[in-house]
């Protein structure tokens, strides 16, 4: 998979090294020519000096090629503009920005572009870890009550199906992790103390399975 990044910071620089490092192709673009040498020569990728909405640059990082357009800058005028030009210019069949300012979502769901606020996502972890320890939001969904979660089982869930944890429209476990294991598991699955589960749940469905929860010392 063929990927440009927009902005070569803490986040961009970041991703751009996990997704290189797993194999994929990945060019970054950054104005700042220290940001990009702070990638260091670990960096299996392509590291190309510009503004990322500039249509030149673009196409010296191979804009024509790119399966997914990421813009991960500091700043959410210029992430913007950058996936505009990404789509409208070269058809980019996948595109995604980071949102710092929670206020402008409604402006970043009426162009249709797919976002990750920042904001909103660690605010909403920070908070869960401090309420709640044993449960865990990893993703929360915009523009809507639904939340992808983890929580480890405590020892009142012995014996107990997938099928009887899970509550209709309101939980649905994805994945069960047991003994370094990961499975999808079936309804008939038999859960045991310990087990770390992987959820898609509505907010607040946390005391509806409290007594099946690990406690937190």
């Amino acid at each position: 998979m063929h990927v440009v990044i927009a902005g070569a910071g803490r986040v961009g620089g970041s991703l751009a090294e996990a997704l290189a490092d797993d194999g994929h192709d990945v060019v970054v673009v950054d104005n700042r020519l220290a940001a990009l040498e702070d990638l260091g020569k670990s960096f299996n990728g392509i590291a190309v000096q510009g503004e990322a909405f500039d249509v030149r640059t673009l196409r010296e990082a191979a804009i024509d090629e790119t399966d997914v357009f990421a813009a991960m800058t500091d700043s959410d005028n210029i992430n913007l503009m950058a996936v505009e030009v990404a789509k409208a210019v070269f058809d980019v069949p996948r595109v995604l920005a980071r949102l710092h300012d929670p206020a402008r979502e409604d402006s970043y769901r009426a162009l249709g572009i797919p976002y990750v606020s920042t904001t909103a996502l660690i605010a909403s972890v920070v908070y869960e870890r401090i309420v709640s320890e044993e449960f865990a939001v990893h993703v929360t969904f915009s523009g809507g009550d639904v939340e992808v979660v983890e929580f480890v089982l405590g020892s009142e869930v012995a014996g107990l199906k997938v099928g009887e944890l899970e509550i209709s429209e309101a939980l649905r476990v994805a994945a069960v992790s047991r003994d370094n294991q990961t499975i999808i598991p079936t309804s008939a699955f038999v859960l045991a103390p310990g087990d770390l589960v992987v959820a898609a749940t509505k907010e607040g469905i946390r005391h509806q399975i409290e007594e099946f929860l690990e406690e937190v010392e």
